[in-house]
């Protein structure tokens, strides 16, 4: 059980105003050794931050004002978010933390304890609000060993995405990043609720939306996020997910396709962010049977996820390669345990939709019925013309069940 965390004596509140010694001042936080006192603000009853911002309070490392308000959407500086970190997860802190550098033991307690990088921002620049994707850095590396070690480099796209996998950073709307959006007073004690209580081992809720986002930035791909049922096994040593990898270059160096990135979309869920990649789904239609004129609508089928691969041509020489064609990418592994169920229209495996658009290549999947033979695959198919060897490439090769 995490322990109570009783209120310190007399913090600052983390706004530029009170840390300038102008002549508003916050509300201290009041406390007795054995006793902690209820905070009330006049304008948190109906936020989304109110419990957030309580604990925060009867913690000690942040106040309100002595309007008694808290300004829950007032911006918070880099400055103020790093003394709120160092407060909270009581790191030692030496020197003067008055005047115009107050911050500067903050900041070095900060560095010392490898939640902060001299490269992180300008030493200049303190006063300046902290952004989602800064905050965000400093969080995952309070809350990871691994990363407060100083010779391993967090960059920004990985720090978003250790922040939304770990559920210390929640999406905007339909899981939106805004990396570089300005952080709130209510935004930063939620984070750094979510630090203390993932140190503590809490597991956080994780915003699926976000994660899925982030991965996307990282990875070029969210099948990882949305569907680790399946994308979720061991991957092949000499066939592992690398983004820099994701491109086929025949021998004769007379074509070069890249994978642009493939994304996951859950047909049961409206408010996926990537839905809008499927334009009219009333439209759509997968394939069944063309000899059998057999051609269901996808919208039929919302307990599925669609799949689609996004590729580009670098270069093509059209005498040896079919470039109206392309780079064509798929996934292979997929066993059709009843074929002629699947003519007749019942979705029990891995197929093609009738989604429009140059270099797209779409699939659906049902969410369960279907079998693999055990491992997955995702390649890359050069367009040959000529009836030769084909020219692929795998890369990705994943273990997986058999059965779903």
């Amino acid at each position: 059980m995490k322990k109570t965390m009783i209120a310190f004596m007399s913090f600052l509140a983390i706004t530029g105003c009170t840390f300038q010694n102008n002549a508003e001042k916050s509300v201290a936080a009041a406390s007795t050794p054995n006793t902690v006192s209820p905070v009330r603000f006049n304008d948190i009853d109906n936020h989304w931050a109110k419990d957030a911002i309580t604990s925060a309070t009867l913690a000690g490392y942040v106040d309100g004002f002595e309007d008694g308000t808290f300004r829950p959407e007032q911006m918070v500086t880099r400055a103020e978010f790093i003394k709120l970190i160092i407060s909270a997860t009581k790191e030692t802190v030496s020197g003067t933390t008055t005047g115009s550098d107050w911050y500067k033991p903050y900041a070095e307690a900060a560095t010392k304890s490898g939640i902060l990088r001299d490269t992180d921002f300008p030493a200049n620049e303190m006063n300046t609000p902290i952004s989602r994707l800064e905050m965000s850095r400093i969080a995952v590396r309070a809350t990871d060993a691994t990363f407060m070690n100083k010779a391993v480099q967090l960059d920004d796209k990985s720090a978003m995405y250790n922040a939304t996998k770990a559920g210390l950073i929640q999406g905007l709307d339909r899981g939106e990043l805004a990396p570089t959006a300005n952080t709130t007073r209510a935004q930063s004690v939620t984070i750094i609720d979510r630090v203390l209580k993932l140190k503590s081992g809490t597991k956080l809720p994780v915003d699926k939306y976000a994660a899925s986002n982030a991965e996307l930035d990282l990875k070029k791909t969210n099948i990882f996020t949305m569907i680790p049922e399946l994308f979720g096994g061991k991957q092949w040593e000499d066939a592992s997910w690398n983004p820099e990898n994701l491109y086929l270059e025949t021998p004769d160096k007379k074509f070069k396709g890249t994978l642009d990135w493939v994304i996951a979309i859950d047909l049961a869920d409206p408010n996926d962010p990537n839905r809008y990649l499927l334009g009219d789904v009333s439209k759509l239609t997968w394939t069944a049977s063309s000899k059998r004129g057999v051609r269901p609508f996808v919208k039929d089928h919302p307990n599925s996820y669609i799949l689609i691969f996004k590729t580009h041509v670098d270069y093509c020489d059209a005498t040896e390669y079919a470039c109206d064609i392309g780079l064509q990418a798929y996934p292979i592994g997929f066993v059709n345990p009843d074929w002629e169920a699947f003519y007749n229209g019942e979705l029990n495996t891995l197929t093609g939709i009738s989604l429009p658009g140059a270099d797209i290549f779409p699939f659906i999947l049902p969410k369960s019925g279907y079998q693999t033979d055990g491992v997955i695959q995702i390649r890359l198919l050069a367009p040959v013309k000529a009836f030769t060897q084909p020219i692929d490439k795998t890369v990705l090769g994943i273990v997986t069940s058999k059965q779903y």
